[in-house]
């Protein structure tokens, strides 16, 4: 396993959220002054108080298109002791820029590599798995297809987790299994993101199904769509009830300035302070949220 900082090894983890963004621009994406944030001094505050709840890794899923720096990352890092794992790729389809359309699929894999093994560009800072990358609505784009050939080759030549955006609640997710497995990708080497916020769990359950790994990682989130923790908690019940306790991840998603603590937001310490106290009074086992919260997430990250 890799980290901004280099070689990890997955015991020394401790609580890891599976996807969090902790500098991040996609003012393309989003036209809100809200999601822009390169403020190192902040972002260090926000791993310090995440550090003291008890937390120790973050995987960072900023990806082409919302502004990756690696270097800032290991910045950090190092300032604060809080692990990131720093995934590659190109996030979606509207922020992608040129590249992906002047690739070829093994060219783009070729590029993941790279950033796998010897660093991302004009840096020595070392990706530690594939994502996030995504897919819109209704069916995967050939520009999106390219990207997750791409993804599924270099998945295999290195070992490396790939970790999937999806846009509403696990819309397309079989679609991206499907796609990935046909290229040769194993089901414990995908995180399905942004799931877990449906009422109706028989689509994650659908996911779940094919063996893949699940990330709770909106936790937190409330309004514009999304539902409170409690469908959250009710998701993890099934989950657990039909067998699927080591596929799940969970996180908090945190990519907007507001969402932070430093300007009134919950902040990375919300899953430790707030959401497993809830998860304890749901009567989820303490084996069930240490799987959730550190071990599942550091067997997925581990290279094979």
């Amino acid at each position: 396993m890799t980290s901004v900082t280099g070689p990890l090894a997955p015991e020394v983890l401790g609580i890891t959220h599976s996807h969090e963004h902790i500098l991040w621009d996609y003012f393309d994406l989003i036209n809100s002054y809200d999601v822009i944030f390169d403020d190192e001094n902040v972002a260090a505050q926000e791993l310090r108080w995440f550090k003291e709840a008890g937390g120790g890794t973050l995987v960072d899923c900023t990806t082409t298109g919302i502004t990756p720096r690696p270097d800032a990352l290991r910045r950090i890092s190092e300032a604060t002791d809080v692990n990131i794992v720093l995934g590659c790729g190109w996030y979606r389809e509207r922020v992608w820029g040129r590249e992906v359309g002047e690739k070829t699929s093994t060219q783009l894999a070729d590029v993941l590599v790279r950033h796998l093994t010897t660093g991302f560009d004009d840096t020595d800072v070392v990706a530690g798995f594939i994502g996030e990358i995504g897919t819109e609505r209704g069916v995967i784009s050939p520009a999106e297809e390219r990207v997750f050939r791409a993804a599924a080759l270099a998945s295999i030549a290195t070992g490396s987790a790939i970790i999937t955006h999806t846009t509403h609640f696990g819309e397309l997710a079989l679609e991206q299994i499907d796609l990935l497995e046909e290229v040769g990708v194993s089901p414990d080497r995908i995180v399905i993101s942004h799931l877990g916020d449906r009422e109706d769990t028989d689509h994650l359950l659908r996911i779940a199904d094919r063996g893949v790994y699940l990330s709770i990682d909106n936790v937190g989130y409330e309004n514009d769509g999304y539902p409170d923790d409690s469908v959250r908690l009710r998701s993890l019940d099934a989950l657990i009830a039909n067998g699927h306790a080591d596929r799940i991840v969970l996180g908090t998603d945190i990519a907007q300035r507001s969402a932070l603590r430093s300007y009134g937001g919950r902040g990375y310490d919300w899953l430790i302070r707030d959401f497993v106290p809830k998860m304890r009074a749901a009567g989820i086992s303490e084996e069930h949220i240490l799987g959730a919260t550190t071990q599942n997430i550091a067997r997925v990250l581990t290279r094979r």
